[in-house]
């Protein structure tokens, strides 16, 4: 008997068998059984199938046709499966290679009547069209297949949590009926939704969690079609009718879908993900909706947050819901769980040493997601000397560990290009079905596998059938990987493949979020005008979430265009997110040198008495922008004491705070020295720490150096503790850079800003290499800048923000064609776009440096 065994089964005709085979290649290797391919070559085959293959089966694909119901294998094989569709242990599909009924009618025999009846059990799922192509067919196996991805990894008991979560939702006044809404709070990857899902197998065994992503911009009529779509099934049609019938802050429709999914035995997650930060509170609509729902035997809605639940929300809603906060391991109960993640992911477990577990252990920062994969991913490793490529310095914070595990995990995708392809489309378009990432990647192998290559490195994982999203703990750490050309020029032209191509949707799954990924999809590719089947459904939401998302990736043409939008449309949100939304407004003038309409934001927020603590960091930015650095170090210093208890807002505003001072004619370095201190304790990051070694090299090269005895030591240990900070990336290579060129030492200067850009290619790092280049090299090193800059304009390197980055790239090619001697002229080639006035500022500034 054939020991091996696999999760599908293809049922087919040997005349057909071409069309199963070119399917089977798509597939993982130890996935299908295929007799022609798979089968074993001593054993009786109807015995190997009927003892072994199918019964052990997951999902049974007929490729029905007219020469399956004449074929006898295919026969008995059907008529087996039959019971185990019946009672669920099979999952069918059915692909229809020709034009065959399936249902049977006189054409055919009373001798395959049985065939058709059979067939029948297989028809709880939608089959394909007929005459479907291969392709198709390849992608409907894969989307069918995507089951088998699901993690099934052991999961850790919390039995003290489950007990408390019920105590706390359960009313005092009646000990059958508990509150409807629980805020389930905690970090990334503690475990908040285990816990909710293991709570309620209690209450209701069968149960499904329905799980919605919400955001600070998420309205909710937003919210009313994602739960319709997700909990419901509706299909696009009915999705239309609502959209045009429903209005904007219809919350009767929200509470009167949630009671429908309640009735069927099933519970709603609404899980707070981020567009940037996820310090931005919900919506303050949704307190309606918590209001809205009344105690019963069972609690209805789930709210995962990282951030606790605020005491305003807790007062407004105080009849209605009770928070819980999941708290991360602790470390002897993490080890423990190690040995059971170990035992699962290692096929040799005693090569595990206790150094190595307590390693492994204490890189997880008591968060059980982090320790699933750091385990899964040490468990691929041939041997533990690589363990420290994978794993921060033992006192590093969280946040260093995770860069690090970012970094390691990307290293390994570098012969795999489809799978870059996903996580940079993935990136800005998150959770995605992967029907479309199929469609968008158009990988050269299975996107089964591209999946199944991600998934084991930790950084995508399974939403719920077919649809996956980014590793929540890696969300917004994979920019620097991902600006390679070669990688940006493909995300612009697949995203626009994407959107032209026509949205098929054969089945009702995950419909609502297969639209928006389009809408996403096509806002971030900076396209204006939408296909009409999806532009009915754009709203100020979308504007607004794709416009930061575009901000914070230096596209700012597209995002100040969006904001623009969303900012014309801020009064259908409230007041938290319309605060959000004035603010990145405001940003995106300001870097775009609308500086009159940065004003009237600023101006809004000052005379708003929630807001005011806003508009000082804003103003400041305006003036440094404006070059104004005493100003800004003004305003910036005002915004430090009006956020003394916002931590966030107190580490956004040290850096450029430091930077401006930096700037000004005769810099206050004892102000910076205890500005850049002060950050480094609110936040041991590279950029605190980059700051703080900058401040000591302009003292120790512009300062008086009798005002800081030791100025030189100061510096050396600044730039050893940058240096060995997980993070460091580029910005030791850049300081170096800057002192070289502070010591006169050019080739120095260009051999450390070569190694910088060598490990960060963004546009900033390499303007500043040529204008190093154009101002020290001489004429031979000059021509090469020139060169160098010519071939990035005409390869569009820097087309998402080539308005961005002229003035800058001007002065620098400017300053290279002065030093090589040769023609001015070539400027209003290179620069077309610029104005002749503006064009001849940059010449006579070029002109004023070099005399």
């Amino acid at each position: 008997m054939s020991q091996r065994t696999f999760p599908i089964f293809f049922s087919v005709s040997s005349a057909d068998i071409d069309f199963a085979e070119s399917i089977w290649q798509s597939m993982p290797d130890d996935w299908v059984y295929l007799y022609s391919k798979t089968g074993a070559e001593s054993e009786h085959m109807w015995n190997e199938i009927s003892a072994d293959m199918l019964p052990a089966a997951k999902i049974f694909v007929v490729f029905w046709s007219r020469n399956f119901i004449s074929a006898s294998g295919c026969i008995r094989e059907i008529e087996q499966a039959e019971a185990l569709l019946r009672n669920g242990s099979l999952r069918p599909l059915v692909l229809r290679l020709d034009d065959c009924p399936l249902s049977w009618s006189s054409e055919f025999s009373d001798e395959t009547k049985g065939i058709f009846s059979a067939l029948q059990a297989a028809l709880d799922y939608r089959t394909s069209h007929v005459n479907i192509e291969i392709a198709r067919a390849a992608s409907l196996v894969a989307r069918v297949a995507d089951t088998l991805l699901e993690s099934s990894h052991p999961k850790l008991p919390r039995p003290e949590l489950l007990i408390s979560l019920r105590a706390s939702l359960q009313l005092h006044t009646d000990k059958f009926r508990f509150f409807p809404v629980a805020w389930v709070s905690g970090f990334n990857g503690v475990g908040r939704e285990t816990i909710v899902r293991e709570y309620n197998r209690n209450f209701t065994p069968n149960g499904n969690g329905v799980l919605i992503e919400i955001n600070e911009a998420t309205l909710p009529k937003q919210l009313l079609l994602r739960i319709e779509s997700e909990g419901l099934i509706t299909s696009k049609r009915q999705l239309e009718t609502i959209q045009d019938s429903v209005s904007e802050g219809d919350i009767t429709s929200i509470t009167t879908a949630i009671s429908r999914i309640i009735d069927r035995g099933d519970y709603i997650i609404l899980r707070h993900s981020r567009i940037v930060e996820e310090r931005v509170d919900l919506p303050e609509w949704l307190d309606d909706v918590v209001n809205s729902l009344e105690p019963a035997t069972r609690s209805k809605l789930f709210i995962i947050s990282q951030v606790p639940l605020a005491a305003e929300r807790r007062v407004r809603c105080r009849t209605k819901m009770e928070s819980q906060r999941i708290p991360a391991i602790d470390e002897p109960a993490l080890k423990e769980f190690c040995y059971q993640l170990i035992g699962h992911f290692d096929q040799h477990p005693d090569r595990w040493t206790e150094e190595v577990i307590d390693q492994v252990t204490s890189a997880a920062r008591g968060t059980i997601g982090l320790l699933v994969s750091l385990v899964r991913a040490a468990s691929r490793m041939a041997d533990f000397d690589q363990l420290d490529t994978l794993i921060a310095a033992e006192n590093g914070q969280m946040v260093d560990q995770l860069t690090v595990f970012s970094r390691w995990a990307f290293t390994q995708l570098e012969a795999y290009p489809d799978e870059q392809r996903t996580l940079i489309f993935l990136n800005d378009v998150s959770p995605c079905d992967i029907a479309d990432l199929e469609k968008i990647v158009a990988p050269t192998r299975s996107m089964i596998r591209v999946i199944g290559k991600l998934l084991e490195l930790g950084l995508v994982e399974r939403e719920t059938d077919s649809v996956y999203r980014l590793t929540p703990l890696l969300a917004n750490r994979l920019g620097r990987e991902l600006i390679r050309p070669d990688l940006l020029h493909w995300q612009q032209s697949a995203l626009t493949s994407f959107i032209e191509s026509e949205a098929k949707f054969e089945t009702p799954d995950h419909e609502f979020l297969r639209i928006e990924s389009r809408i996403h999809a096509a806002l971030i590719s900076g396209k204006d005008e939408l296909p009409s089947d999806i532009g009915r459904f754009v709203s100020a939401a979308h504007w607004f979430q794709a416009g930061i998302r575009l901000y914070h990736a230096n596209r700012h043409e597209a995002a100040y265009r969006l904001l623009l939008k969303a900012f014309n449309h801020r009064q259908e949100f409230a007041q938290s997110t319309r605060e959000e939304i004035i603010r990145y407004y405001c940003l995106s003038a300001t870097r775009w040198k609308k500086y009159s309409e940065a004003e009237q934001c600023i101006t809004l927020l000052e005379n708003d008495h929630r807001t005011r603590k806003l508009s000082a960091f804003l103003r400041a930015n305006l003036f440094e922008s404006k070059s104004d650095f005493l100003k800004a170090v003004h305003w910036y210093e005002k915004a430090l004491d009006l956020n003394k208890s916002r931590q966030t807002r107190l580490e956004q505003t040290y850096r450029p705070l430091i930077s401006c001072i930096l700037r000004t004619p005769k810099p206050d370095f004892k102000k910076a020295e205890k500005y850049a201190k002060a950050y480094v304790d609110l936040r041991h990051t590279i950029f605190s720490l980059v700051a703080r070694a900058r401040v000591y090299l302009h003292w120790k090269y512009r300062g008086d150096r009798s005002t800081q005895d030791g100025i030189d030591q100061y510096y050396e240990d600044a730039l050893s503790a940058l240096a060995i900070h997980p993070g460091v990336g580029s910005a030791h290579f850049e300081l170096r850079a800057e002192e070289a060129e502070f010591d006169k030492d050019f080739p120095a200067a260009l051999k450390y800003m070569d190694e910088a850009v060598a490990i960060d290619s963004r546009p900033s790092l390499r303007i500043a290499r040529w204008k190093l280049m154009a101002k020290y090299g001489g004429k031979n090193i000059a021509e090469r800048a020139v060169k160098e800059m010519e071939s990035v304009k005409a390869n569009g390197e820097f087309a998402e923000n080539w308005g961005i980055h002229l003035p800058a790239l001007t002065e620098a090619y400017a300053s290279a064609l002065r030093t090589s001697n040769q023609p001015m002229g070539k400027l209003n080639q290179f620069a077309a776009g610029m104005s002749d006035a503006e064009i001849a500022s940059i010449i006579r500034k070029v002109r004023f440096k070099r005399s």
